[in-house]
């Protein structure tokens, strides 16, 4: 396991830790969707028995993310239609709402987290070339913190479940290429508009997730949806 998951969760149960550690695994996109999962491979990996992966691995399976194969195999299910769509719809709103209780009243001092990650966006687009993994990792963070500025435990818990079920890697790889430069100008502008405690930031998050909306539906995703069907859907 990595580090940071040891110091957050090391008072958990063993099997809560590898839930956590796969939940983080998936929703950064280390593991991708449609991959198998070999349990005994991964128990070796992270020096635990078996059992708790099983668990762990259970409580996936009820939550919709993995199918348990025979003979020690997990399939990481890919994302249906359906699924995409309502993750979609789910973002915007918790995001929308995020930045509406936030803008009027939230303080400078909390934004530097926003202001850090911006700074390593942008040391990932100045790269040549770009570093687009790295930029979509920071991108995740991004929204992930935002959300946390909400103060919510729910907020925080939904959004987390949402970046399981859909992740920023899928996002980018389903959907036709961004204009880079232009989203990391309105992740500039949401935090200037957030400072200002100007209700202009509605209106970025606004057009930023619709933007991000048009680029995953008119990707190769939904454009094999329209042609007869998706061969990625399960």
């Amino acid at each position: 396991m990595e580090e940071s998951d040891n110091i957050i969760i090391e008072k958990r149960s063993l099997a809560e830790q590898v839930y956590l550690y796969l939940c983080n695994s998936i929703s950064n996109g280390k593991m991708k969707y449609g991959e198998t999962i070999n349990t005994r491979r991964l128990a070796e990996e992270l020096n635990i028995s078996m059992m708790p992966v099983r668990e762990a691995l259970k409580r996936l399976e009820t939550d919709g993310i993995v199918e348990i194969k025979p003979r020690s195999m997990c399939l990481l299910r890919t994302p249906t239609r359906e699924t995409i769509l309502d993750a979609i719809a789910a973002r915007e709103m918790l995001e929308i709402y995020s930045v509406k209780s936030i803008y009027a009243s939230i303080e400078n001092s909390r934004l530097d987290v926003l202001r850090k990650i911006i700074e390593e966006m942008k040391m990932a687009i100045s790269e040549d070339p770009i570093d687009l993994r790295k930029y979509i990792k920071h991108d995740w963070q991004f929204h992930k913190e935002l959300c946390n500025l909400v103060d919510n435990q729910f907020v925080n818990k939904f959004y987390k479940e949402l970046n399981i079920h859909l992740n920023m890697s899928y996002v980018y790889d389903i959907g036709i290429e961004p204009n880079v430069s232009q989203t990391f100008r309105d992740h500039i502008d949401l935090v200037n508009a957030l400072a200002a405690h100007s209700s202009e930031a509605l209106k970025i998050i606004e057009r930023h997730l619709r933007t991000n909306r048009q680029n995953i539906l008119s990707g190769r995703f939904f454009s094999s949806e329209k042609e007869g069907g998706s061969k990625r859907a399960v």
